[in-house]
């Protein structure tokens, strides 16, 4: 069996990579990176470290890379004949690969191949439906779509494991042990179940619990953190004022998926434990600088911080310790991180209410845009 899987980074040969082989498929890696398509080509295999006290280690073999520029052509010919195709590009990049996947499904399609699975493994809602609209736009006509449409199912997905970044050119990666990778039912058009992946009916829920318990503590961690002088996530964990703070925003963002989905106290409670047991891991030594970089993302409406803020303000909650970590987040200011430049920048130039207004995306008149804002100086001036 074959599977290509768009992006050769961490997250793609720590976590899906992983997933593919364990599952008996060959894997095709098709990335931008030359330097890095050229290792796996010569290697072959890598090694998935496990971070923790006892050593232990998966290897991925029967592997090879394919530049997606340069090689587009055997790119076409593998998704034609591919019996899965994923992708851990980052959300923004997935309408980059559209083009070569549509060319490949519609090559797929032209040659009566089978039902195939397009699957974007993002931090991300809708990551697949986004990929598959890009996949349309990229064909050249309704006809091409519709036979693409025919044989190609995109099914959402939500992803979970840490995979710290690391320096070098090995393709050995470290991950934490834990995984979570879910599918959703409804996108699929045939009948496959790998091992290692749980598949739904209903995956928003399953996202949400991610994204507002996963997401949004580990930039809590991160930009608590960083304001108060620590350089790892799991040194912040283990920070008592820190974690505390960080329990009293996931009791929150709890309460809201309480609220929505129906989450038991108990299952709520003990999937917060298992996440910030996860979070001490000191055997990642994952650095806040990396874990809170690209802060403009982060703190957009639609993101870990601000979408249970604002879920929660409309309900009629307060949640002070969301507010807080959204005013640290306006106090991350790391110079390898162009969004925190741009971000003290724009704090510098406009003052930090317009900057709230306008990163976040809330009305300047806005309750929370004031809230943030008065934490932002209070943290600021405690520094």
């Amino acid at each position: 069996m074959l599977a290509i899987h768009f992006g050769a980074g961490n997250i793609g040969r720590g976590f899906i990579g992983e997933i593919l082989h364990q599952n008996g498929y060959r894997i095709g890696f098709v990335d931008v990176n030359e330097s890095l398509i050229a290792r796996i080509n010569e290697e072959k295999e890598y090694s998935v470290n496990l971070a923790q006290d006892r050593k232990e280690a998966v290897r991925v073999k029967n592997i090879y890379g394919l530049h997606s520029q340069h090689d587009h052509s055997s790119v076409v010919h593998d998704l034609a004949e591919a019996d899965l195709i994923t992708a851990s590009v980052g959300v923004s990049v997935l309408p980059h690969i559209a083009p070569v996947i549509a060319d490949g499904l519609k090559r797929r399609a032209e040659q009566g191949g089978g039902p195939v699975h397009v699957i974007a493994c993002e931090n991300a809602v809708g990551a697949s439906s986004v990929l598959k609209e890009a996949v349309r736009k990229a064909l050249c006509s309704d006809e091409d779509w519709q036979a693409v449409a025919s044989i190609a199912g995109f099914p959402d997905s939500a992803v979970d494991r840490i995979v710290p970044g690391k320096a070098g050119a090995e393709l050995d990666v470290s991950v934490e042990p834990f995984h979570e990778w879910i599918v959703h039912r409804g996108g699929m058009v045939k009948e496959e179940k790998l091992e290692g992946v749980h598949y739904v009916d209903d995956l928003t829920p399953y996202i949400e619990r991610k994204l507002f318990t996963v997401n949004t503590g580990h930039a809590c961690l991160a930009y608590l953190g960083f304001a108060s002088g620590i350089e790892t996530v799991a040194e912040a964990a283990g920070n008592p004022a820190v974690r505390g703070k960080a329990e009293g925003v996931l009791k929150e963002t709890g309460l809201l998926l309480k609220e929505k989905y129906g989450f038991s106290e108990e299952d709520l409670h003990g999937y917060h434990r298992k996440i910030l047991g996860r979070f001490e891991n000191r055997n990642l030594s994952d650095p806040v600088t990396r874990v809170g970089r690209n802060p403009m993302r982060k703190l957009g409406a639609e993101d870990r911080l601000l979408s249970p803020l604002v879920q929660l303000h409309q309900r009629g909650f307060e949640a002070p310790h969301l507010i807080e970590v959204a005013g640290a987040a306006f106090l991350f200011n790391v110079p390898e991180d162009d969004e925190s430049m741009k971000i003290q920048a724009m704090i510098e130039a406009d003052g930090i209410r317009k900057t709230v207004s306008t990163v976040t995306g809330l009305p300047p008149d806005h309750p929370l845009t004031e809230t943030v804002a008065g934490e932002y100086e209070r943290l600021k001036i405690k520094r």
